[in-house]
């Protein structure tokens, strides 16, 4: 079986993430197919080390429906031959392809504008493109048919030590840590601010020496400074240190994180999401 993964995202590094937790997730679950992630190019150097297949998403050829056919994102998905598609948010940049490829289709949803399944008059939304629509957080929209837990990129047993993240920056151990975690838009981690009497250390994915995934670290920090955008929240729900994080809503135009950051605090995640759906691959 081969399995495909695609996301439009470009701002942050949330959806190229997304992608590689489902990876991880289909790998715990014993599968042994064929699994890829395919994405418009991201600017964090660790995409480099990463298996992730950077493909060119031409907007004004994405919506003609002469040429999206021949596109490169098509082009690669016809040469991969999936039998699954999993479609990150980001519907409209394959409406026109997808009727191209001879495969099955879920698509992912977290929180995102209302209007956002609708679309432009030559790209209209069309839901019986898919066969799954699952919200992947506590997110409502008419079009949602299920909902799974968040998507998260490790468990809470594949966390490294709690005096990992201290040894890896020398930071010593009677001294206070606090991370400051970005991995959004260039320059935006000054609007993270840490604390200034204590080891503030930042970790930007910008970084050439980045810690990736962060999330198995953090269990060393005694603070987290970082925004709330999809994956930062949802792992320190998940993998508990949520009490000890202080979330900065950032301005997205298609995603609302002072909603997540008010809304959802205190959710319960029972599972992890990533391997839900791994689960439900790997049993056909």
């Amino acid at each position: 079986m081969r399995v495909a993964y695609f996301t439009a995202g470009t701002v942050g590094a949330g959806h190229l993430v997304r992608g590689l937790a489902v990876g991880r997730a289909l790998a715990r679950a014993g599968f042994t197919g064929s699994y890829r992630a395919f994405g418009p190019p991201v600017p964090y150097p660790v995409v480099a080390r990463l298996d992730y297949a950077p493909v060119p998403l031409v907007e004004a050829e994405l919506r003609d429906p002469a040429r999206a056919p021949a596109s490169a994102i098509a082009t690669a998905l016809r040469d991969y031959a999936p039998d699954l598609l999993l479609v990150d948010l980001f519907w409209a940049p394959l409406r026109h392809v997808l009727p191209t490829l001879a495969t099955d289709a879920w698509l992912l949803v977290r929180s995102c504008p209302r209007a956002w399944f609708t679309g432009p008059a030559d790209t209209r939304w069309d839901a019986t493109q898919y066969r799954r629509i699952v919200a992947i957080e506590p997110f409502r929209h008419p079009v949602l048919r299920e909902t799974i837990d968040p998507i998260v990129i490790c468990n809470p047993d594949e966390l490294r030590s709690p005096s990992a993240l201290r040894e890896r920056l020398g930071v010593a151990p009677d001294r206070r840590l606090v991370v400051v975690a970005h991995a959004g838009l260039a320059g935006e981690v000054m609007e993270l601010s840490g604390d200034a009497d204590d080891e503030t250390v930042v970790c930007d994915l910008f970084a050439e020496d980045a810690l990736f995934p962060l999330a198995e670290w953090l269990a060393g920090a005694d603070v987290v400074h970082c925004a709330a955008g999809y994956n930062a929240f949802w792992e320190a729900q998940w993998l508990g240190w949520a009490a000890r994080t202080r979330f900065t809503p950032l301005r997205r135009t298609i995603d609302d994180q002072a909603w997540r950051a008010t809304t959802c605090r205190g959710w319960t995640v029972r599972a992890n999401g990533a391997d839900t759906l791994a689960r439900q691959i790997v049993a056909g």
